[in-house]
């Protein structure tokens, strides 16, 4: 996409306090259990916000060995799949476009081949292939999990999908099935200083190179970073901000879940509202790189006076 940097390969330089700068930024570790009961779950994790990787949660999913890239082949080889191209930093596209789209053994075929930019993004395999609804399950832990909405993720090595949170603010349980992601995180109360752009979920800085100059305010604030192994399931709070890179090829699983009240649940519909309605009208009126402009300018004034 215009104006996308490519990225440069950077060794990350090891900090005293158990993080380290990656990019110019420097990042803390998130914790990590193999075993984490419901109870520690909501008092220490869901409850405060903070997020959290698992590998109890998947633990028993015969999908950690069933789905391999030739499994799903045969069961949806022919369905034609939408496919996202790099990020939608530096455009006036946002998370949800799609670039173009082919056939789904075609795409897991050419992530196999090498590395590539196209991903696969909020796939409802399930639907082609209802069969792999017994492979896996929802863990009880306190959460309502939208159980109609589970999907597959799939990328190829160097793909990314920009920093962004979730549309509707709900809960994120994303499991890596196969190959192995790079994630990085930042908390809601971050959003101005991350340059949020108005109306939306998502904002214009690059996180495999951050414009220092260009965003200072990033300077400011304490994120996140791990990498995400097979089996590993990665619990992402409501209106936390993430940004995602493909290490390698993989196939992840996300499960979400509904924020525990209303008024969080309803601002999750307002934000729907926002983005689908006001903001596309806006563009259409206005003119979609003249309005994305405007808030890239709007997101700056913010910023300046968090």
């Amino acid at each position: 996409m215009d104006g996308v940097l490519a990225p440069k390969k950077q060794v990350p330089k090891k900090q005293e306090n158990g993080s380290r700068m990656t990019n110019q930024l420097p990042y803390l570790s998130i914790d990590r259990h193999d075993v984490l009961s419901r109870e520690d779950f909501i008092q220490n994790y869901l409850k405060p916000r903070r997020p959290v990787i698992m590998r109890s949660f998947a633990q028993n999913w015969p999908a950690l060995e069933k789905w391999t890239y030739e499994y799903l082949k045969q069961g949806c080889g022919q369905v034609e799949v939408p496919l996202y191209s790099e990020a939608f930093a530096n455009s006036d596209n946002d998370y949800l476009d799609s670039t173009q789209s082919m056939p789904f053994g075609e795409y897991l075929d050419l992530i196999q081949a090498g590395p590539t930019p196209l991903r696969m993004f909020l796939f409802n395999v399930f639907k082609y292939m209802p069969q792999l609804r017994d492979d896996f399950s929802y863990p009880d832990l306190g959460v309502p999990f939208l159980k109609n909405h589970p999907f597959l993720f799939v990328g190829g090595q160097d793909a990314y999908v920009d920093i962004h949170y979730d549309l509707d603010h709900s809960h994120v349980f994303l499991t890596q099935m196969t190959g192995t992601k790079r994630v990085i995180l930042y908390g809601s109360e971050d959003s101005k200083k991350l340059y949020r752009h108005p109306l939306t979920v998502s904002c214009n800085v690059d996180f495999r190179d951050p414009d220092l100059e260009r965003y200072p305010k990033l300077r400011e604030i304490q994120g996140y970073e791990c990498i995400l192994e097979p089996g590993d399931t990665i619990f992402i709070p409501s209106r936390w901000w993430h940004f995602i890179e493909y290490s390698t090829a993989g196939i992840s699983l996300t499960l979400r879940a509904m924020p525990e009240t209303w008024p969080a649940r309803l601002a999750g519909l307002a934000s729907i509202i926002k983005l689908k309605v006001i903001d596309q009208y806006l563009g259409k009126m206005i003119g979609e790189k003249k309005w994305y402009q405007i808030k890239e300018n709007w997101a700056h004034a913010r910023a300046r006076k968090a």
